[in-house]
């Protein structure tokens, strides 16, 4: 069976969720997307790409979709909803990408029925 190649902003979502991150932050530094995984308002980066190079050029048209449409991603046997948001920093689009675990949300989750027959 083969498996779907995942994109760039996958990829880094996947990163971040390994550190432990809730958020992903892309902003624009010196020539480069800066891509910091975010956890408790303390951010790491975790990649750099150049700013019109094919990564980044992918990752900002991924980004600007984000914003007007989440998405659900499968990583390593887990549902995730990616939701994003544009902010300004020093005059250039930035944004900041919600990462939220379906499977940590008990309301996302069926209700056992043995559970509701005993009460």
């Amino acid at each position: 069976m083969t498996r779907k190649k995942m994109t760039i902003l996958e990829q880094l979502a996947a990163k971040a969720m390994s550190l432990g991150a809730d958020e992903i932050e892309v902003e624009y530094k010196a020539s480069y997307e800066e891509v910091l995984a975010v956890k408790s308002g303390l951010g790491l980066g975790i990649a750099s790409l150049r700013r019109f190079g094919p990564q980044a050029k992918s990752l900002r048209n991924a980004l600007y979709a984000l914003t007007k449409k989440e998405q659900s991603v499968r990583i390593v046997d887990r549902t995730y909803e990616l939701r994003a948001r544009i902010y300004d920093s020093f005059g250039e689009d930035a944004f900041r990408v919600e990462l939220r675990d379906y499977n940590n949300w008990p309301e996302w989750q069926p209700k056992n029925r043995s559970d509701n027959d005993k009460e």
